[in-house]
């Protein structure tokens, strides 16, 4: 599945591009206050598995945030500094038995649930926290986002936040510039070269018909060459 990264040309190239790697993002480090709060929650009981449920989110896991639309001009000023920025596409590998990756479900209301005393954990189940992880307002829906949740392991000493490593499961396979970024391409496409696949870096533009970003074609794509196996 081919889903989408954006961020700061810095972040990119000094981090992400040079180590090969995501950050892990934590749950109380997102920028929707209603995060893992999906439900309402007039009743205190409610409340109260929630936050336990909560610390242990913020405790034990953390995120990848995707999309699968690198051509809002929207989603480029939010998260990708202001079309300055880049676009990473990865092929995202899921298990259709156990997906790893899911899409977010936007609804306009939160969801009601009730607790029901006859049953175990008063009815909280694995649709309750499937809720919990992947619902969000509405109004977010212009991201179209997609999440792979993690635990958090392996914390890196010298930075202190947790990683994916590239690799199959997690495959770069384009950088888009934004149409902003005065970055040529080909000064990008050395950073990629020997990936697990070849990684096509390009750079986009506005549209001429429509209201979203379109690859500009005046500017010729570099496909950086794919790793070759070691020689024994």
């Amino acid at each position: 599945m081919r889903l989408y990264y954006m961020t700061s040309h810095r972040i990119a190239v000094d981090h992400i591009l040079a180590e090969r790697r995501l950050k892990l993002s934590r749950f109380d480090e997102l920028n929707d206050p209603f995060e893992l709060k999906p439900h309402t929650l007039a009743d205190k009981d409610l409340r109260r598995f929630t936050r336990l449920l909560e610390n242990e989110y913020f405790s034990r896991k953390g995120l990848l945030c995707f999309s699968d639309n690198w051509r809002s001009p929207v989603m480029w000023a939010h998260y990708a500094e202001k079309h300055y920025g880049v676009c990473l596409g990865f092929d995202v590998a899921s298990d259709v038995n156990d997906p790893t990756v899911r899409q977010v479900e936007y609804n306009p209301e939160r969801v009601t649930f009730m607790l029901d005393h006859e049953k175990a954990l008063f009815g909280i189940d694995q649709n309750f926290v499937h809720t919990l992880l992947y619902t969000k307002a509405q109004e977010w829906a212009y991201e179209r986002e997609w999440r792979v949740i993690a635990n958090l392991e392996d914390k890196d000493e010298r930075t202190g936040f947790y990683y994916v490593d590239f690799g199959p499961q997690l495959m770069l396979r384009e950088v888009i510039l934004g149409c902003r970024n005065p970055t040529p391409v080909g000064q990008v496409a050395k950073l990629v070269r020997n990936h697990h696949a070849a990684v096509r870096v390009c750079k986009a533009r506005p549209a001429f018909q429509e209201f979203a970003m379109v690859e500009n074609k005046s500017v010729k794509p570099i496909i950086a060459p794919v790793r070759r196996p070691s020689q024994g």
